[in-house]
Formats: structure tokens, sequence, C-alpha cells
């Protein structure tokens, strides 16, 4: 085995150890083709612009560490979580296992991992890609009609964690063959805002996802009666994926969510008081852009009028 085939099998080995269910390698060149779909999309779509130039910076690993040979993309696996019943009807999985809150058991992931690299004299630097064209580059992924990223075992239930690094390692292989079914279409389908406009082009100003928490007050009255049920993200495309069924497994418990599900239903939500915001809500979400305890009321008093007008509740 060569000195890179060792490197990349003791960077994957690492990954497992950290708690990562796959890792890739990439070469650090410029994601051209990433940089030029963006650049699409802001022509297409003119109001949305402010929200994909941002991302531009991700187009060349080396702007911000011109020493980087290579990129390591690691997969993480949310779809392993027993969620507590109900919660998942209103609120994105992807953010009720966010493992940016200090209670997820994957917490401390990044860290570790990032600790794993230098040990094997890594100079690391974490972040700063595109991180689904990385995995894709890399060979761990591939990208759905829904513009989500899908690896084999857990659908696309998954978080991709980057880190940049000075180190030679064999790199993957890409795999760029969209993973879906001929012919399907079921996550355009599924959209409830018509965000997603054809295949593999999401509308990031019409995203449930962007419109729940990020998007300026008031949402259009259009968009604000098709959001539906959702409070916080959508996983509307997601559920309707074929590729996806069987893939969340619930295996692991989430008592962090457990204790404070009761407060989470959108009947509890759209009455809270300021303390239940600051003192259960805030600490679970703290990343979302500081809105207050209103614009979750308004959100949640919405999803509980339209399950209510579905026959359903929040729990």
């Amino acid at each position: 085995m060569s000195d890179s085939e060792q490197l990349a099998a003791a960077i994957r080995r690492a990954a497992r150890e950290c708690g990562y269910l796959d890792c890739g390698i990439a070469s650090a060149e410029p994601f051209t083709e990433y940089e030029e779909g963006l650049r699409e999309r802001c022509r297409r779509f003119p109001s949305a612009t402010g929200l994909y130039e941002p991302m531009l910076n991700r187009v060349d690993p080396r702007k911000t560490a011109p020493w980087a040979e290579a990129v390591v993309v690691a997969v993480r696996d949310y779809g392993k979580y027993a969620l507590p019943p109900g919660l998942a009807d209103h609120i994105g999985r992807n953010y009720l296992c966010d493992r940016r809150v200090a209670a997820c058991p994957d917490h401390e992931m990044p860290r570790h991992m990032t600790a794993a690299l230098k040990r094997l004299g890594l100079r690391v630097k974490r972040g700063g890609v595109p991180e689904r064209a990385a995995g894709v580059r890399a060979g761990v992924v591939s990208i759905g009609r829904n513009g989500f990223a899908y690896h084999r075992e857990a659908g696309s239930w998954i978080n991709l964690e980057s880190w940049r690094i000075d180190g030679a390692p064999r790199l993957g292989r890409a795999s760029s063959e969209s993973p879906c079914p001929d012919g399907c279409r079921a996550c355009l389908a599924a959209c409830p805002t018509r965000a997603l406009r054809e295949p593999f082009v999401m509308r990031m100003d019409l995203c449930i996802a962007y419109l729940t928490y990020s998007a300026p007050a008031p949402i259009a009255a259009d968009l604000w009666r098709a959001m539906g049920p959702w409070i916080y993200g959508c996983d509307a495309c997601q559920l309707a994926c074929p590729l996806n069924r069987g893939k969340w497994r619930r295996r692991e418990p989430t008592p962090w969510l457990e204790k404070v599900r009761e407060r989470l239903r959108p009947e509890a939500l759209a009455s809270m008081d300021e303390a239940t915001y600051r003192e259960v809500v805030h600490p679970l979400f703290w990343y979302i852009p500081e809105t207050g305890v209103e614009r979750w009321r308004r959100n949640a008093a919405r999803a509980a009028e339209w399950l209510a007008g579905q026959g359903r509740c929040g729990d």
C-alpha cells in the first residue's frame, strides 16, 4: 500500500472512530460547476441573489487555505435517532437532531475529527467548501433531484462536514450520476411552495426552511398558506422520496427532546411566554437568526390551524 493509500485509510478509520457513517477525500481544486450553478441561479432568480452570492466564497478551497491539497468529507447519519412522536410533523428532522445542540450525542464529533487529523500530522482547516459538491467529488454521496445529498445507506437523512488538509491522501472517485429512479418527480410534486422549480434547481427564497425564520416578515399570503404544518424547516421532498424508504432506522434515543416534547407541540408554541422561549426553545435552536418569541408563535399558530383542518393534532 502506498503512502497516499495509507493516509487515506487512516483518515477514513479516524472518521469511523469519531462516529461518522462514511468518509471520502476530494481534491482541493476549485468547484467550477458549483460556481456556474450559483451564477445561473442569480440570473434566473434575481430576488434570491442575496442568498446565493455569499455561497460563492466556497468555490475555491484554497482561497482561505492556500496550502490545502485535499478536502476530507465526512457523513453524519442522523436517521439513527428515534424522535418523539409528532415532533417531526412540524419541525424538520435535521433541526431536531442538530448536533450543534450540546445535548446531542454527536455534538463533539467535528472537534474529535479535527484532533484526529492533526494527530496524523496534518494541517487542518474546517469547512469553507461546498460540502455537497465536495461529497460528490469524494465519491461518498450523490445528488438527488431535490438537491439533497444521498448516501447509499442513509438516504438524505445526513449531514456533511468537511476539513481542508495539507496532506496528499489517495482521492475518492466522483459519484456524479443521480441516484433517482428514471422519470421520478415525487419531490417536485411534494414541494409545498414550489421552491423546487425543476430537477436539481431549488429557489432558495421560496423554500420553507428559509421562509420560516430567515425571510423578512410578513410572508406573502399565498406562501404563508402553503407552508402548512411547518414551524421550522420542511421535510416534504425528503419524505416523498422513494430513495428514503426504510432509511430512518429509529435506533438511538433522544432524551434531550423527550423532556421538552410537550412544549414543542404547535399549540404550546403558539401560546408560549417569553420565559419558555428563552429557557426551552431558544437553547435548542440558538443558531436561528434572532426573531424572538412572536415569530415562533405566528408560525406555530398557523401550523396548529392547518393540522386541525386536516383532523390532526401536533402530538
